[in-house]
């Protein structure tokens, strides 16, 4: 009884009403990105009419425009106040996102495509300033981990909408799924209005007027947090290995029904989706974050090896190996998630969330903007050896997290802190 109220409680949220907001808010806007990641590229395609290698150079070189950015806005947002800077970037977004239909070519995509990574790195950093604000001393990784799973039922609900916008198929369909995408990051922005002024975690002046002393880039001086960041953007890999690499190996390389690629995908969120906060009820600091973590590695490994083992035998065979490695793969995942969510803050200096979670943010975003030619050049070209190459390289970047994790609470590394208000 006792294990059942546990799991109840973990599945109702939390009982901060401005948490309640920002998860309404989360899930709201993920709806709409749901959308947009199952259809924008073929958006571009079939409505705008760039041509694959256009839509592909302007997405990838606009995304790297916004390289960096993060920090610079993290830093804002505990400078000025996390919530005015998180509304601020989503509008950003909702500019790039309605802009797009007027996108016929890569030079204007060039430059709508960097507004947009602008803004979701400013959302990014900006919103896990806000999660250290709101969340209870310790428990950053909590709140995270559960917006999280929040995040997971807006994209699931989205990627049923993209389907029906895929099956129409005309401008108009395309052209809708655009509003709606931008319509959510509005709706998101009135929801966190609603929250009260969040004061700034490091004010830039002491009263009077006279500047700070210290340095200000802690985040960047931070050399076991710069190497956590490597290590567990490394291990990141994984979430593009079923985005990126799954729907191509299983259409290209198994027997199974081409129908199974979107099917596993949404297996996958939903799956994540009920299961994020209940299967890490166990992580009480850094130190069991860091566990469950290494723990995921070898998760990983099965699951891969088992989706690379159903390239070859017939078609139920194929689609059972493929349905045990997802169900796998989405255990290990809620396990990485939510030990990387608890370093990333636990390790961070409070008054500097932003700014820590931009330089997080940093390591992510180069990871993404190279994931789709790795996951293909390894699990598609390469084949079953790529797969469980792969599984290993993620394996050991987890097992990363978990030396520095030890390593900092040895040595326990203090980095220069910034003098608070006078």
């Amino acid at each position: 009884m006792n294990q059942l109220t546990r799991l109840r409680t973990a599945l109702r949220g939390p009982e901060d009403p401005r948490q309640r907001l920002l998860a309404l808010a989360t899930v709201v806007n993920t709806v709409g990105m749901g959308m947009f990641l199952s259809t924008g590229t073929i958006f571009l395609i079939r409505s705008a009419g760039l041509s694959p290698t256009s839509a592909g150079v302007g997405l990838t070189v606009g995304s790297l425009c916004g390289f960096g950015a993060g920090v610079l806005i993290g830093d804002l947002a505990d400078r000025r106040g996390s919530r005015e800077v998180v509304i601020a970037a989503m509008l950003l977004e909702a500019v790039a996102s309605v802009s797009l239909l007027f996108v016929h070519s890569l030079w204007p995509l060039l430059v709508v495509a960097a507004t947009a990574a602008v803004g979701r790195a400013g959302t990014n950093s900006a919103r896990g300033a806000m999660i250290g604000v709101l969340a209870e001393e310790g428990k950053g990784g909590q709140l995270r981990t559960y917006l999280r799973a929040v995040t997971n039922v807006g994209l699931s609900v989205g990627t049923l909408g993209a389907a029906v916008v895929l099956a129409i198929d005309t401008r108009a369909a395309y052209v809708s799924m655009i509003f709606v995408d931008t319509i959510t990051f509005l709706i998101g922005i009135a929801i966190l209005s609603r929250i009260p002024h969040i004061r700034p975690t490091r004010p830039s002046e002491k009263a009077g007027g006279e500047q700070k002393q210290g340095p200000r880039w802690v985040a960047l001086r931070d050399l076991p947090y710069l190497g956590l960041t490597a290590a567990a953007s490394v291990a990141s890999l994984q979430y593009f290995v079923l985005v990126t690499g799954l729907p191509v190996w299983i259409v290209l390389h198994t027997t199974a029904p081409r129908w199974m690629a979107a099917v596993v995908l949404f297996f996958e969120s939903a799956l994540v989706a009920v299961t994020q906060v209940p299967a890490t009820r166990s992580i009480d600091g850094p130190r069991s974050a860091a566990r469950l973590l290494g723990l995921s590695g070898p998760l990983f490994l099965v699951s891969w090896i088992l989706i690379a083992m159903a390239s070859g035998p017939r078609v139920w065979i194929a689609v059972a190996l493929l349905i045990v490695g997802v169900v796998i793969h989405s255990l290990a995942e809620v396990w990485h998630a939510a030990g990387s969510f608890e370093l990333s803050f636990a390790l961070a200096r409070p008054e500097a969330q932003g700014q820590y979670q931009g330089v997080n943010g940093l390591g992510h975003g180069l990871v993404e903007a190279v994931a789709p030619i790795i996951v293909i050049a390894m699990c598609v070209n390469w084949g079953k050896p790529g797969w469980i190459v792969l599984a290993v390289i993620v394996t050991a970047a987890g097992f990363a997290c978990m030396l520095v994790e030890r390593y900092r609470a040895r040595s326990q590394v203090v980095v220069p802190a910034v003098p608070a208000d006078a």
